[in-house]
């Protein structure tokens, strides 16, 4: 039960970061990225992260030190 809640979380952030990405909102970019920690958990998040993105802007965002102090 504790993983459904997690997962339906993840979709919600996921979809709240998605729906007000476009507009001046700050932060929906991050709530995105925390529902995908949620959904897939850290660790799959990174290596989901590392196919989509470019290695280069991988690193220059600094996106693996962000996850890890989620």
């Amino acid at each position: 039960m504790n993983k459904n809640i997690h997962k339906i979380i993840g979709i919600i952030f996921i979809t709240i970061g998605i729906i007000f990405y476009p507009t001046p909102v700050p932060g929906t970019t991050a709530l995105a990225i925390l529902g995908f920690v949620w959904f897939m958990g850290k660790d799959r998040t990174l290596i989901f992260l590392k196919r989509v993105l470019n290695k280069n802007i991988f690193k220059k965002l600094q996106i693996k030190s962000i996850i890890k102090k989620i």
